[in-house]
């Protein structure tokens, strides 16, 4: 089901001929998220959950417009038969770019969708003002060859029911086997987004590509992200990509964002960066406690949202977690801080720094 308040898609002509959906969320200067895997604005609408939804809303309550796009073959664009080559995806992005009319903007993408990113930045170095590549990687066959994805895409068939059981075990090896009432919807999504057989063409063409020759062309501001807890990611893939970079940064995200809830530490180290930052800024420190035992930065999250009066639905809304999640954490903050209502956890918060905006 699509996200009730989703802003309306439009549509951009690629130079072969094809519709290449899109949609923009907040204003201000421009963030282009090349598309990966399933299509971003397709996620964006069927997931509230999903990185393409929180990250892209954070950026935008922080001052971006951000412009997510579907891949050709996926989502709401024009389906096979297309071009998957490197660049026929280009060419989506050469369209969306020209469609909404900007001249400069920030670059961002996410694992499949990288080498989209690069290779644009490659062609159209004037236009790129940073690029940031979250759990990018050099080489497709590399990639289908990590552990999570090699076991998922063995079960790739191409009948209905098998197709079903496919992306039920991929939705939940990308979940990490932990919440079933996601993984079904991540499914489903998926579903909705392609078919047995555009897929496989799909993961064919992507583990045809090869970057080793483009990296050293890529002449943009770089940053280059490590997510551990993505199951499809690699620390040694990501630092062969930002090794192959001049000057590209390096960090690790100690978050879930790619593979689901988003934490602050992702919108953080794309804001900092994309704001022509020379580094990227530091993780929020952990408050200290009167137990001596520090908060958790989950913990640290819910505690900021409460103090900033928003209900416990709210707090489970906004960090794309269960009302029960959210009142275990604040069952153990409460412990930690020798709080015994709102009022006293609010007080804490307020003291050392920790009241999010509402």
């Amino acid at each position: 089901m699509s996200h009730r308040f989703s802003p309306p898609l439009q549509y951009a002509k690629t130079a072969d001929g094809l519709n290449i959906a899109f949609l923009t969320v907040g204003e201000g200067p421009t963030i282009v998220f090349a598309s990966n895997i399933w299509g971003d604005a397709h996620e964006y609408r069927h997931l509230a959950w999903h990185y393409a939804h929180g990250i892209a809303n954070g950026l935008a309550a922080a001052g971006w417009r951000v412009v997510l796009y579907d891949v050709r073959g996926m989502g709401s664009s024009d389906r096979p038969p297309v071009d998957w080559s490197l660049d026929g995806r280009v060419q989506d992005l050469e369209a969306v770019v020209a469609r909404i009319g900007v001249q400069e903007f920030a670059l961002v993408a996410v694992d499949i969708g990288a080498p989209t990113a690069m290779a644009y930045a490659v062609r159209h170095p004037q236009r790129v003002t940073r690029l940031v590549l979250l759990s990018p990687w050099v080489n497709g066959a590399e990639m289908f060859d990590l552990p999570d994805l090699k076991v998922a895409a063995r079960a790739m068939t191409n009948g209905a029911r098998e197709w079903q059981v496919f992306t039920t075990v991929l939705a939940n090896v990308a979940t990490g086997f932990k919440d079933s009432e996601r993984s079904r919807e991540l499914a489903a999504s998926m579903q909705l987004s392609s078919t047995a057989e555009g897929l496989a063409e799909y993961y064919r063409t992507s583990a045809e590509i090869d970057l080793a020759s483009l990296l050293p062309q890529v002449s943009v501001p770089t940053l280059v992200v490590h997510f551990p807890a993505f199951p499809f990611g690699s620390q040694d893939l990501c630092q062969q990509v930002a090794k192959g970079i001049r000057d590209a940064q390096f960090v690790v995200v100690e978050d879930s964002s790619i593979g689901g809830a988003v934490h602050d530490g992702s919108i953080r180290a794309i804001d900092s960066f994309v704001r022509g930052s020379n580094a990227v800024a530091p993780p929020r420190p952990r408050a200290p406690t009167p137990t001596g035992e520090s908060l958790t930065d989950r913990e640290a999250e819910v505690l900021a949202r409460l103090a900033a009066g928003l209900t416990n639905k709210e707090i489970a809304t906004a960090l794309g977690i269960s009302v029960p999640t959210v009142e275990r954490h604040l069952s153990n903050l409460y412990s930690k801080i020798g709080a015994r209502s709102r009022v006293d956890a609010t007080t804490y918060a307020m003291r050392h720094g920790l009241v999010a905006p509402r």
